[in-house]
């Protein structure tokens, strides 16, 4: 049995929906409304790694707070993951906030459906002691009866036509508001670049302490001038982009300078920065090889920069269960 099949077994006996991964990618997911919540399992991406979920939505309110404990104590729950009992990692996977609870592991090899629907039938079960159920009932205005739930961002929620209808067009106002904001350029051009200077000094200090380059920091500068462009420039737009990605490259190119300085300092006794500047030049021109883990972690630091600077989403997606 093919594992597409076998998800869509798994919908059918929840009464839900199968939504397949699309081509080659990974987020798959059945989404089910069951015994008055909303359950949800699949296999995404996060922090880069492949996990497989179960995810359950639960009403406000309640006694939410004592769940975490009692997942982890159930006899069910342990059967269901094959394990005597919650060790620590896991536990580290399992995330229970208000109206919501989450339990991921990360996999090597697609995994089957049957384990995870076995682990949210068995988290199902214990949140009658803790939280209430949903009543059918609109979760934003509490009084229009829903027949069946709606994925909003791909999150089963209970939501009336006519809130679905209000939340898109408060949606509309605040993406024009933020069209029609004023962006400071040169703020963040400003901020960004004592940002790439920051990153570049932080890239040298701690090459001359441990005597070694690091050129993963290239990731950390990114991210660094990312988040103060964008918090000078008060918007997000295609100058601010180029800026942040120029300034990424220049802070970790002027860290390599500051390195070379000081190594020009511990034998001749003088920090000469633009002497510094054109030994490096020279390096580049020489032996452009040696900097290859260099330019590929600036690259990558240039690719998370641009990535925390994307333009902010606003209208969500509604879908039909």
């Amino acid at each position: 049995m093919g594992q597409a099949v076998r998800w869509e077994k798994i919908a059918r006996e929840w009464n839900g929906r199968y939504y397949p991964a699309k081509g080659m990618g990974m987020e798959q997911k059945v989404v089910a409304a069951r015994d008055g919540y909303l359950a949800v399992i699949g296999t995404t991406v996060r922090d880069h790694t492949g996990v497989a979920y179960a995810a359950i939505r639960f009403p406000r309110g309640g006694t939410w707070q004592s769940l975490s404990e009692a997942i982890t104590r159930d006899p069910a729950v342990l059967k269901a993951l094959g394990k005597k009992d919650f060790p620590r990692g896991l536990r580290k996977r399992l995330k229970v906030e208000e109206g919501l609870l989450w339990f991921d592991r990360p996999y090597l090899l697609r995994p089957g459906p049957e384990g995870l629907a076995a682990l949210a039938t068995a988290f199902l079960a214990v949140l009658p002691g803790h939280v209430g159920r949903f009543d059918g009932r609109c979760e934003v205005c509490r009084s229009v009866p829903v027949a069946e739930p709606v994925l909003v961002n791909g999150a089963p929620t209970y939501l009336c036509a006519g809130c679905v209808q209000a939340g898109q067009q408060e949606e509309v106002r605040a993406e024009r508001v933020y069209a029609s904001r004023a962006a400071n350029p040169a703020l963040g051009l400003l901020t960004g670049a004592g940002a790439a200077l920051v990153g570049g000094l932080a890239w040298a200090v701690l090459a001359v302490l441990t005597g070694r380059i690091y050129s993963a920091v290239a990731i950390g500068i990114g991210a660094l001038v990312a988040y103060a462009v964008k918090g000078a420039m008060g918007k997000v737009n295609l100058p601010g982009q180029v800026v942040t990605a120029l300034l990424t490259l220049a802070g970790v190119f002027a860290g390599q300078v500051f390195y070379v300085a000081h190594l020009i300092q511990s034998r001749t006794g003088s920090y000469d920065l633009p002497v510094a500047l054109q030994v490096y030049l020279q390096i580049l021109q020489v032996k452009p090889t040696t900097e290859l883990a260099t330019f590929f972690f600036a690259l990558l630091g240039v690719a998370l920069s641009l990535s925390g600077m994307r333009r902010p989403r606003f209208r969500s997606k509604v879908e039909r269960i």
